[in-house]
């Protein structure tokens, strides 16, 4: 009888059985944040392996962030964030032909946490996501007094930036939250490069450029007064996916 291939059946190492272990535990909350973990030898008794064993399970838990080992004082639980992990990926997505990928990313993250942030910001993240509009608008007005100004570029997209990153706080979700903040190399230079070329636009029209663009203020006030009916309308204006008139189109 002819007999079939079979792939080989691979072990599992005892070191990655300890660390799938630790790790299960800990995302079932035995081990929550922050708390302390059984020493090395502990964990050999527990899991009847050697102590050399359990330090190298440690050591791959503490490499993916899910622990951190202090010296003299033992292994913690960290609170666990994709971003580290993420944001090496980051380069990949960067260049010219990636800014409508970018433009489309942003609008289903933004879009999707406003929307949460309307049922779960606290009013301390709403008094938060007021002020972070307030420093925009300060940093806007000094923006528009030289518009070719480097600094005062970068210094308006850092605040910008912070506004929306604020919303996407407001949203209580973690995995939103670290995608965000993995990709905000490219959205900085999305903020940058549409704040450019809409103020390029109003200065070729021979128009002042002390205009505030007032989407970010309809945001706020749609999430202080959870508005939901107009979301998907201002991440479009946000975007300049739907023209802003005075910022994208002129009479």
């Amino acid at each position: 009888m002819e007999q079939r291939s079979r792939k080989k059946i691979s072990r599992v190492s005892i070191v990655d059985q300890v660390c799938a272990s630790i790790k299960q535990d800990i995302a079932d909350g035995t081990w929550k944040e922050g708390s302390k973990l059984p020493s090395e030898a502990e964990f050999a008794e527990l899991f009847g392996v050697n102590r050399l064993s359990v330090r190298m399970a440690l050591q791959k838990l503490s490499t993916l962030g899910i622990i951190e080992t202090r010296v003299g004082e033992g292994s913690y639980v960290k609170r666990f964030s994709l971003r580290p992990v993420l944001s090496e990926v980051a380069v990949f997505y960067e260049g010219e032909e990636r800014y409508e990928e970018v433009r489309q990313l942003r609008f289903l993250l933004e879009s999707e946490c406003m929307r949460l942030a309307l049922q779960k910001a606290t009013d301390e993240e709403r008094e938060q996501l007021r002020q972070a509009l307030q420093y925009y608008y300060e940093m806007a007005a000094e923006f528009h007094k030289d518009i070719h100004d480097e600094t005062r570029l970068d210094q308006v997209v850092d605040a910008d930036f912070q506004f929306h990153y604020q919303v996407i706080r407001m949203s209580h979700n973690r995995l939103y939250r670290d995608i965000y903040q993995m990709v905000q190399v490219l959205i900085r230079e999305h903020i940058k490069r549409l704040l450019s070329r809409r103020t390029q636009a109003r200065e070729e029209q021979g128009l002042p450029q002390n205009l505030i663009n007032e989407t970010h203020e309809e945001i706020y006030r749609a999430i202080r007064d959870s508005n939901a009916n107009v979301v998907e309308r201002l991440c479009a204006e946000m975007l300049g996916i739907i023209p802003v008139p005075g910022m994208d189109i002129f009479d």
